[in-house]
């Protein structure tokens, strides 16, 4: 079963997708990769949150657990295709993920009146569209894929057809194998280059950076200094890509990678999206 999308019709993904046959393409998500709702007494405003490209909900749960803990409800929905196996997130696309994502805002709205909205990298793509669709109060932008580092990513759309999976045999490394999520779900999405959903990733890219300059949020963007993915650079872009945002902040972690927000900088990360939560 090694369809993708880059090679089959929707009809055919879709014949995939609900054969009898399938159950060898699903994968139970291990626990820390299933959504996250919180509902704390009280809370009157939420926050969305959503995960990046490959990614999984539990690497918000940090900035999550910090959101509840100063009196916010949060969701951080599972994006389809992630925090399953390769075979699921082959199948998927930027549609998917971002119906996901618009139907996990309007799930918390129909709770909350007030809801804010952030991401990492993809996710971040993401809450920036949702922002300039709905008039969100505060949007949050961790390492946002605005802006990439990465060599020949732009190429991947011309390569997909032929090789939707380019093997990388990455080996996982000491912060993967200290996590058993990350130690179950490396094999299926970080070990070789996703170069048909990286084609995905691109052509959402494309249609939120058109957005962008429709947000009239309060808008805070965090970047990390040490970021091989997404480079520092990204702050300056969305300054002038988003001329109607209500404010615009930044800040700048220093020595973090892109996986700041649930790394050995994730402390640091909630604190300063804290701060700024609370500030008037």
């Amino acid at each position: 079963m090694n369809e993708d999308r880059s090679s089959s019709s929707p009809l055919r993904r879709l014949s995939t997708l609900l054969r009898p046959d399938a159950e060898a393409m699903w994968r139970i998500p291990p626990k820390g990769a299933l959504p996250i709702r919180l509902d704390p007494p009280g809370a009157r405003e939420a926050v969305l949150l959503l995960h990046g490209f490959t990614g999984y909900p539990g690497e918000m749960e940090p900035l999550a657990k910090g959101l509840v803990s100063a009196g916010w409800a949060v969701s951080a929905p599972r994006l389809p295709g992630h925090g399953t196996c390769r075979r699921d997130f082959l199948l998927t696309g930027a549609e998917d993920w971002a119906r996901r994502a618009y139907d996990a805002y309007l799930e918390l709205r129909a709770d909350y009146e007030v809801v804010h909205v952030g991401g990492h990298s993809m996710g971040a793509l993401l809450a920036s569209s949702i922002a300039a669709s709905f008039r969100v109060p505060r949007l949050i932008l961790l390492a946002p894929a605005f802006e990439f580092s990465i060599r020949h990513i732009g190429l991947t759309s011309l390569i997909a057809p032929f090789k939707p999976v380019i093997a990388g045999n990455r080996k996982p490394s000491a912060f993967d194998l200290a996590s058993p999520e990350r130690t179950a779900l490396h094999p299926e999405y970080w070990a070789d280059v996703m170069v048909a959903p990286a084609a995905e990733l691109m052509r959402l890219r494309r249609l939120c950076r058109k957005n962008i300059d429709q947000c009239r949020s309060r808008i805070l963007v965090i970047a990390g200094e040490k970021d091989t993915s997404v480079p520092v650079e990204v702050i300056e872009y969305l300054r002038r890509a988003a001329p109607l945002a209500a404010s615009f902040d930044s800040r700048v972690i220093s020595g973090a990678p892109h996986v700041f927000p649930f790394d050995g900088h994730a402390a640091e990360a909630v604190s300063l999206v804290l701060e700024w939560m609370a500030s008037p």
